[in-house]
Order: structure tokens, then C-alpha cells, then sequence
């Protein structure tokens, strides 16, 4: 049996609404258009967000709702198809997991500015316009395991927690 994931935290219409927009790279106005918060206290209720689900970053929130299997899309587009390298996916990893690029980079032995062309060499692979939208796609798309994610969060890929749900 498969470890279970961690329990999301209980979250409203509006914020579940809220993370698939920052998930999804969505700009203030669209933002407010979906969740119907004014555009000038979308900043405030993002970090309320952050602490509602034990967030580091929007990035890893995206990643989070990823994984609680709130976020199921980001909209990429143009992905180039490429592969990314072993380090490329640890550099994913971090961002999956909050980590700034000096955090990664020196978790990595990196200098920061590799972590950051890093960075933007996956977004461009992934086709995605933002960290947030990698590291959910990253999630989805079960290119790192779930325990980037952080304590507490199985050592498998999102696609191995789907399959005894899809067979049963």
C-alpha cells in the first residue's frame, strides 16, 4: 500500500480558485475576474494563502496544490519536447519544493546563476511562462516525486497515487 499523502488543509471555493490562478502564472486582473477579489488585495490574499496551506513561496504552493490534486492544469504551451537532464530535475526539485536559487544552488554545489539559467531553460522546455506554472507542471506530469513537496509527502511520482484509484 502506497503511503498517503498529506492532509490539505481546509480551504474555501475562493481560495481553491485562488491557487489554481497562481498556479496557472494568472495576472491580477484575471485573477480577480475568477475569484471575484478585488485586484488590489489579490497580494494580500495570496500570503494569506501561503499560510492557509504551509507554503514557502507561490511556487511551492502551486506544487503543493499539485499534489492535493486542487491544481490539475497550468495551461503550457509550446513545450519543446526536449527532455531535462538529471540536474535540471533536482534544480526542479527545489522549486517544487520552495527552494530559492540560492538554496538550490547551493544544495546543488551550483553558483546561483546557474540555478537561474537553469530555471529558465526548464521553463522554456516545459512551456511555461513561470516558476509557478514548472512547478506545477512539474508535479503533474510526474517529473519529480511527491517528497520534493516536503515532510510527510510519500517518496513516489502523482501518476503511481492515481493508478490504484484509476483501477478501483
Amino acid at each position: 500500500m502506497l503511503a498517503p499523502i498529506p492532509v490539505k488543509p481546509d480551504l474555501s471555493d475562493t481560495d481553491v480558485l485562488l491557487l489554481q490562478q497562481v498556479a496557472r502564472g494568472a495576472l491580477y486582473g484575471a485573477t480577480s475576474r475568477a475569484t471575484g477579489i478585488e485586484e488590489t488585495k489579490i497580494g494580500a490574499a495570496v500570503l494569506a494563502l501561503l499560510t492557509k496551506v504551509g507554503a514557502k513561496s507561490r511556487f511551492h504552493a502551486s506544487a503543493l496544490g499539485a499534489g492535493w490534486g486542487l491544481v490539475t492544469d497550468v495551461h503550457a504551451v509550446n513545450a519543446t519536447g526536449k527532455s531535462l537532464s538529471a540536474q535540471q530535475v533536482e534544480v526542479l526539485a527545489g522549486l517544487v519544493g520552495g527552494e530559492d536559487a540560492a538554496a538550490t544552488a547551493q544544495r546543488l554545489g551550483l553558483t546561483v546563476n546557474t540555478v537561474k539559467t537553469y530555471i529558465q531553460t526548464i521553463l522554456r522546455t516545459l512551456g511555461v511562462r513561470s516558476r509557478e506554472q514548472a512547478s506545477a507542471a512539474a508535479v503533474l506530469a510526474d517529473l519529480v516525486p511527491l517528497r520534493a513537496l516536503g515532510a510527510g509527502w510519500p517518496d513516489v511520482r502523482l501518476g503511481e497515487l492515481r493508478q490504484p484509484m484509476e483501477a478501483g
